[in-house]
């Protein structure tokens, strides 16, 4: 279901404030709803942990940013729903439906590995100390099974590895199983590099953006230059790919052209337009966060810019995806225009960008 408008929105965008009203909308007394029809929650569609995974990992940074009381109270939802889903064993379920029953078969999926960025982002700025030691149990029982994990999982679990060596420095299994994953990206992009494809797989498919990040993440953590210098190579390179203009010398002329997901970007052949999704503007925008801190390099924050304004219209067809009077994000950007459902993962990206760029309003009282 898509919308056009007519003229396409080229001026500079002033930055929407970080709202969590439509996350609040889809929500109830179990969890974050997966999609919407239009701003209104499909309860048939039920609930994903990995939504709401992204949703503790959102109401943390904006609750350490905000102190909104609102924030919290959406974290202990989403994250006791975590919690509920998490087995004993280590793997968790995600598929939920609206009885709160589990479905029994699950497709493949990176459930576990947001579960442990969400757990890890807690752990290294939790609203109040007894958040650490629920977390840290739940994040320790996991642990075992993050290199057993598909790429994209266990990268997503190197961000939560990250966190986790910033909150327990001294905790030496954790370091290496973080130095393990990354072997393993680093392996992943020496049997795929080639002159012309400088990356992990021999395709870009969704949210890419998470191997870069990962190796920045592993490499300020380990102190690891070796990992470092791929991170930078493959984040040029998905740069590259991924942004119109010249993100080398000129980051503020052009837009983000994502990779759609109609058929993907195959090694050797041409790069699918549509439909862009926004989990792969927020990955961008994340990376290119963790890039600068690595590198101090400015221009990834110019980058960065830009990769949250195509939320704001700064995208192939001009249109904005996020909506300034629902506080919501349409959940593609499509041949045809955007797509009008607002649901949760497009809104969820929407704001994991935005509190990217956000400095917030810090307090001096604050613990």
């Amino acid at each position: 279901m898509a919308q056009r408008r007519e003229q396409k929105t080229t001026r500079k965008k002033t930055l929407p404030e970080p709202s969590l009203i439509h996350l609040k909308r889809l929500t109830d007394d179990t969890g974050l709803f997966q999609h919407a029809k239009f701003t209104i929650m499909l309860r048939q569609e039920g609930y994903a942990t990995d939504d709401n995974a992204r949703a503790v990992i959102v109401t943390t940074r904006h609750y350490h940013l905000y102190r909104n009381p609102e924030a919290l109270r959406l974290l202990d939802r989403y994250l006791a729903f975590l919690i509920y889903a998490h087995k004993n064993d280590g793997t968790v379920r995600n598929f939920m439906l609206f009885d709160r029953s589990w479905k029994r078969t699950e497709p493949d999926n990176d459930a576990l590995g947001r579960v442990l960025w969400a757990y890890g982002a807690l752990l290294k700025m939790p609203p109040s100390a007894i958040y650490v030691p629920v977390v840290k149990e739940r994040f320790d029982i996991s642990a075992p099974l993050i290199e057993k994990q598909p790429p994209r999982a266990m990268a997503h679990s190197m961000l939560g590895l990250s966190d986790y060596l910033t909150r327990f420095p001294q905790a030496e299994d954790m370091r290496q199983r973080l130095r393990r994953s990354a072997d393993t990206l680093v392996h992943l992009y020496e049997e795929n590099n080639r002159p012309d494809w400088v990356w992990f797989e021999e395709f870009l498919t969704y949210d890419n953006a998470i191997f870069p990040h990962a190796l920045f993440m592993a490499a300020m953590t380990l102190n690891e230059d070796k990992y470092l210098s791929i991170a930078q190579k493959t984040c040029e390179f998905l740069l590259a790919s991924t942004y119109n203009g010249n993100p080398t010398t000129k980051p503020g002329a052009g837009h983000f052209s994502f990779v759609g997901c109609r058929g993907w970007f195959w090694q050797g052949k041409k790069k699918a337009q549509f439909d862009q999704q926004p989990v792969e503007a927020a990955g961008t925008a994340m990376m290119l966060t963790a890039a600068y801190q690595a590198t101090g390099n400015k221009n990834f924050l110019k980058l960065r810019r830009k990769a949250f304004e195509w939320f704001l219209g700064e995208n192939d067809l001009g249109i904005p995806l996020y909506d300034r009077v629902t506080k919501g994000c349409s959940d593609g950007l499509g041949k045809g225009g955007v797509n009008a459902n607002q649901g949760a993962e497009s809104t969820l990206s929407y704001l994991l960008a935005r509190l990217a760029l956000a400095k917030g309003r810090k307090r001096k009282n604050r613990k």
